[in-house]
């Protein structure tokens, strides 16, 4: 139920910040996902390969040796590098999507942003509570925001999602092009554990920002709702600052749109950033003034 508050004086609440025990975890769950879809694909492609080099495929051996794994190909394949690499790549690529299925995803970002919205709603009830002196209780009851949290839950599950199945591709690819260069599986298999390192730890940052931006979002919802539309743009004023994040410092901007700057040409809101510390200080709106005699 859509509520409006305002205080004679007018006033202003903090957003939460984000948790960052549940942004490690998520971080740490993808970092797994990542290790584990990696020794897979290792042991049950680059292992598979590993009898010898790339021109070993050039003969009918390498049909014989690759069936000891269970892969089995046409004569039109013996001898392609290429062909018998994404015939094992689609092979492994299923069984992984079998572990990491869509279901599983969708557990993993429901608990996570279902703890970020659990500390969020509390928290920012009970600051608004004692600003205006409804209980945090009340202000929960009537929240009826179920239908837009649950579509921001739904954005993290995408995001998980497509990191899954982004990596996989970007083996794939990366692999091929090494192939058309004409580099030997020694050179492959470095290149591909250098892209698992980098893929790990891209992970773990946009898990970070995914949390954050999650918990930003949902903060401006329950903001919205109460009636509050203004917030001011507050920086961690630090050095970590970015230039185009510490020229919003102190404005103020419609929670509906953002902040925009053309700095670096973004509508943004505090928190969806890559790794932005940023908060926003939502503005409680004053009470319209009485009019004496009417």
């Amino acid at each position: 139920m859509k509520r409006k508050i305002a205080t004679s004086a007018g006033g202003e609440i903090t957003a939460p910040e984000p948790m960052k025990s549940v942004e490690r975890e998520l971080a740490d769950a993808m970092e797994y996902m990542i290790s584990e879809m990696s020794a897979r694909w290792r042991n049950q492609i680059f292992r598979a390969l590993h009898p010898d080099t790339i021109e070993k495929f050039a003969t009918q051996d390498s049909s014989e040796a690759l069936s000891r794994y269970g892969y089995t190909f046409t004569d039109a394949q013996v001898g392609n590098f290429a062909n018998v690499f994404l015939s094992m790549a689609d092979k492994t690529r299923r069984k992984l999507v079998k572990q990491f299925d869509d279901k599983r995803l969708e557990k993993l970002a429901k608990k996570m942003t279902g703890k970020v919205d659990k500390r969020n709603k509390s928290e920012f009830y009970r600051r608004v509570s004692e600003k205006i002196g409804i209980s945090s209780q009340e202000l929960e009851a009537t929240e009826g925001l179920t239908f837009q949290i649950n579509a921001y839950q739904l954005e993290t599950y995408q995001w998980i999602r497509k990191m899954r199945d982004e990596t996989m591709q970007d083996w794939t690819s990366n692999t091929l092009r090494m192939m058309a260069e004409g580099k030997n599986l020694p050179d492959i298999l470095s290149q591909f554990d250098g892209m698992v390192e980098k893929r790990k730890g891209h992970a773990k940052m946009v898990a970070r920002t995914q949390i954050s931006t999650f918990n930003s979002l949902v903060s401006k919802t329950r903001a919205r709702n109460l009636g509050i539309e203004k917030a001011i743009w507050v920086t961690a004023s630090d050095e970590r600052v970015r230039p185009c994040h510490q020229v919003r410092d102190g404005k103020e901007f419609n929670l509906a749109e953002g902040l925009y700057s053309s700095c670096d040409g973004k509508t943004l809101l505090p928190g969806v950033d890559y790794q932005c510390r940023c908060i926003a200080k939502m503005q409680i709106p004053k009470m319209e003034d009485e009019q004496d005699g009417e």
